[in-house]
């Protein structure tokens, strides 16, 4: 006797996962055995025992010498000081444990923002951009949880927090101020960015702000030196034959038109806005590799809980550019994949905005969109 229709649907709905799971797997196997894995984090590593030992980390200057060394430590301290317990074991030992965390992060990520579904945790964990960053031991697990905290308590202090948390750690999170400054959750605004200023001190504390005062050309140099090998518009502009500063204005311009699609999409909604904000951070940078996609996948589980096309397609089209540096071709599909989900995130916020919620006072606007977002 045939199945009936529901009873062949659970199948169904699995099978493109276990096409993900499978690809996932080859690719972590394959760059698991050269030189790629642990890449990054061999510079977090190597940064926490200078901090360790009162020393300062960023030690190379110039783009040549960054390109020449791949993994410098440029990030700000805060993540060095958070790999100082990982830097005492051993590298072997200290790689996987800190995935691990990244990987609990992105998990807890999801559940805060009120993810039940199981198909959603397995696709958001073998999408290319969170196996790119557990193949090169980037935390970005850590700031989809920062980020996934701002929103559920975007209305308090801890929400605010987490905000400058994120951006102390990862700079290009920077327009979530702006999110909340457009939110007219001035207070908040206010918080996170008083808690950017003392977290980036007390985390330059340590090493006697060694290095403070000449971290922007440190970041200049990280730009200009990998502003071409990157899946950002500068990269894609460049490319293309135009000017390093013609670049940088063209790909303002078009995060901004695309920030602006996201919020339009979203009709203006709460959800809308943060969605826009990330999007933004992350096409402006003159930087962008794969995994710091992992940011959007905090929107896209708010608007969209339940599996559906656009998770499959997260999960599989950025594995069309594994490479560094990318071909032209593969850094476009990565801005289109990025374009479509930051879109669609929007569409389906839309979708389900709390009616009204323009007209109803500040308390009550707030109450709604906290039961909305659960």
């Amino acid at each position: 006797m045939s199945l009936s229709g529901e009873e062949s649907r659970p199948s169904s709905r699995w099978g493109p996962l276990f096409v993900v799971g499978i690809a996932a797997v080859i690719i972590v196997s394959r760059l698991a055995l050269g030189t790629e894995f642990g890449f990054d984090y061999k510079g977090l590593w190597r940064g926490g025992h200078e901090i360790l030992d009162g020393h300062s980390p960023y030690l190379v200057l110039g783009w040549r010498r960054l390109l020449l060394t791949g993994n410098a430590f440029v990030v700000p301290p805060l993540l060095g000081e958070l790999s100082i317990p990982f830097s005492v074991l051993p590298f072997h030992v200290a790689l996987p444990l800190w995935n691990l965390l990244s990987a609990c992060g992105l998990a807890a990520a999801l559940k805060v923002v009120g993810v039940r579904d199981g198909r959603v945790y397995l696709l958001a964990a073998c999408s290319f951009p969170f196996m790119s960053s557990q193949i090169m031991g980037q935390p970005d697990g850590l700031f989809a949880l920062a980020a996934a905290l701002a929103w559920r308590y975007r209305d308090s202090w801890p929400g605010a927090v987490a905000v400058g948390v994120v951006i102390a750690a990862k700079l290009l999170a920077w327009p979530l101020v702006l999110w909340f400054l457009i939110t007219r959750r001035i207070r908040s605004a206010l918080i996170s960015a008083t808690s950017i200023v003392v977290l980036l001190l007390l985390s330059w504390a340590p090493i006697d702000f060694k290095g403070l005062l000449g971290y922007p050309r440190l970041l200049y140099e990280d730009a200009r030196g990998f502003e071409t090998r990157s899946h950002s518009f500068v990269a894609l502009a460049m490319r293309l034959g135009a000017s390093a500063g013609l670049s940088t204005g063209l790909a303002t311009a078009i995060a901004i038109v695309v920030a602006a699609a996201v919020v339009r999409a979203a009709r203006g909604s709460d959800l809308g806005w943060f969605a826009g904000a990330i999007t933004l951070g992350l096409l402006v940078s003159p930087v962008l590799w794969t995994h710091y996609l992992v940011l959007l996948l905090v929107p896209l589980a708010i608007s969209r809980p339940r599996f559906d096309w656009v998770w499959v397609l997260t999960g599989t089209a950025f594995v069309l550019s594994p490479v560094e540096p990318a071909h032209g071709w593969q850094i476009a599909v990565v801005l289109m994949t990025t374009f479509t989900i930051a879109v669609m995130t929007g569409s389906a916020a839309r979708a389900t905005r709390p009616p009204n919620i323009r007209t109803r006072s500040r308390a009550a606007r707030a109450r709604t969109e906290r039961n909305y977002a659960t």
